[in-house]
């Protein structure tokens, strides 16, 4: 008896071997969606210590910078997700030389004459644009949205938490920071942080010149811990200059670091 598929060519059998591909989800990321962050302990003052690396305290928001697939994405606290506040940020997976990385960094806005800028940075977040004045500053007369400049992005990164999507929590922070200098290609608004070793009051002191209020101590040999990081992490208090902060490059040029 033939079958029915015979008198009906508009009815074919697909054969078994050639079955239409299955469809399937895209691969999960290897980086964590929430990273619980070692928060750093108040410093009574500058001290000069061997065991610990001394570098400025960039005025910003910590943010988590997660690099995966030629793809950027930032994690802040309280902030949800700022990513789409920062488009121009994209550009940092054409300066890690890895993937699956996950940079601890300071996010900072630069006013037209490259200072960090608290106004600009708060605005940013909040999806607000100001216009800047002949001088570079801020001109009070424009603050509403989508009135100007948006200010330039800056990333200072300060540890390395994952790479090729591998945790490195239990390696020292000497380590995470060297491979962090190895792995960022350093730009001139993306780079890894400098500092010294040991000398904690030269440099609190060259800090408070330039009119920063404090400085970060890291114990080179801890880990990354969750929560509170005791002796492994301080925030010094500097005795700041009353002055603002120089342009962002020429504080880079001028620190003996």
């Amino acid at each position: 008896m033939v079958g029915a598929a015979a008198h009906n060519p508009g009815m074919t059998r697909q054969p078994i071997g050639d079955m239409l591909p299955l469809e399937f989800a895209p691969m999960a990321s290897r980086l964590p969606e929430r990273i619980v962050p070692m928060r750093p302990t108040d410093g009574g003052g500058p001290f000069d210590d061997p065991g610990y690396f001394f570098e400025p305290w960039w005025p910003g928001i910590r943010a988590f910078v997660l690099v995966e697939g030629g793809a950027v994405r930032l994690r802040a606290e309280a902030l949800g997700d700022p990513t789409a506040a920062f488009p121009e940020l994209a550009g940092v997976a054409d300066l890690v030389r890895r993937d699956g990385v996950v940079l601890d960094a300071t996010l900072m806005v630069l006013d037209a004459r490259g200072r960090p800028s608290r106004t600009l940075l708060e605005r940013r977040l909040r999806g607000e644009t100001v216009r800047l004045g002949r001088d570079g500053g801020l001109d009070p007369t424009a603050r509403g949205r989508g009135t100007g400049a948006r200010g330039s992005a800056a990333i200072v990164a300060s540890d390395l938490l994952y790479v090729d999507g591998e945790s490195l929590a239990t390696r020292p922070f000497g380590e995470r920071r060297g491979e962090l200098a190895a792995l960022l290609r350093p730009s001139s608004w993306c780079l890894a942080g400098r500092g010294f070793i040991g000398d904690g009051t030269t440099v609190a002191t060259a800090l408070g010149a330039l009119g920063f209020r404090a400085l970060s101590a890291r114990r080179l040999d801890a880990r990354l811990r969750p929560g509170p990081a005791r002796d492994a992490w301080y925030r010094v208090p500097v005795v700041a200059a009353p002055r603002e902060l120089p342009p962002f490059l020429a504080v880079l040029r001028r620190l003996p670091l």
